[in-house]
């Protein structure tokens, strides 16, 4: 699902308003969240349709507003890399807590819980975006999305065969996500399967302990940049990735 639309919500987002796709996102993760609680697998699989919908979404609308945003207010483009550090740590700091109380909602209220706590968050998180400014990308939504998508498609070759450092940055970067991918389906069962305690494995716990890893990556980051690009060398990224493996 997610492959399928995502080759096409950056041209509508674009074209039809960054606020209204944000607006959008909220609105398919309270349904979304709301089809978990009926115990029907074509429901479910519905869900996870219009997960993959909402997950296109959110790595599209919010960045790209933001950075409109940033450049519609004229702040400076060096500010650029900070935010997104700051919004990484951010998103680090925000993640722990939600585990922490994903964990508290399902002792609650049983597995539903976490799902009734999203509900909620999504609703005060919608009513923060309603309060955004519009703004708009250069996609000409008249041109049609078929003939859109067919230009973008063309675009993004010309660009791998013009460039081989666009083709390794597309490599990495697919590569990187298919084994982030793995890695989400693959460690509830793995860690079910070892986990030696009696009772149900605390999960929300459990996702706490990656996030506050990915809040400590947001601050080395940040700080790893801050004196300038020359110091993000390649080595220490090499480095630092060898050691996350």
């Amino acid at each position: 699902s997610s492959l399928v639309f995502g080759t096409v919500v950056g041209l509508l987002v674009d074209a039809h308003g960054r606020k209204r796709a944000c607006v959008l996102f909220c609105l398919l993760e309270i349904v979304i969240n709301t089809l978990e609680h009926i115990p029907s697998m074509p429901v479910l699989l519905l869900g996870r349709l219009l997960g993959g919908v909402s997950t296109s979404l959110l790595f599209s609308a919010f960045e790209s507003w933001m950075v409109a945003e940033h450049r519609r207010r004229g702040f400076p483009e060096a500010w650029l890399s900070h935010t997104f550090g700051l919004a990484a740590a951010g998103n680090g700091f925000v993640a722990v807590f939600a585990g922490l109380l994903a964990q508290v909602s399902a002792d609650a209220r049983g597995d539903i819980g976490p799902f009734q706590l999203a509900i909620a968050l999504t609703v005060v998180a919608l009513v923060l975006v309603m309060r955004w400014p519009e703004n708009y990308g250069a996609s000409d939504a008249s041109e049609g999305v078929l003939s859109a998508v067919a230009g973008s498609f063309q675009s993004a070759v010309d660009a791998v065969a013009r460039d081989r450092r666009v083709a390794l940055l597309a490599a990495v970067s697919a590569l990187f996500e298919g084994a982030t991918f793995t890695f989400v389906f693959m460690w509830v069962p793995a860690l079910i399967k070892s986990y030696p305690y009696d009772g149900d494995l605390p999960t929300g716990l459990v996702f706490a302990s990656f996030m506050v890893c990915i809040t400590i990556g947001g601050v080395v980051y940040d700080v790893a940049v801050g004196g300038g690009a020359s110091v993000w060398r390649g080595e220490k990224a090499v480095a630092i990735f060898s050691l996350a493996c």
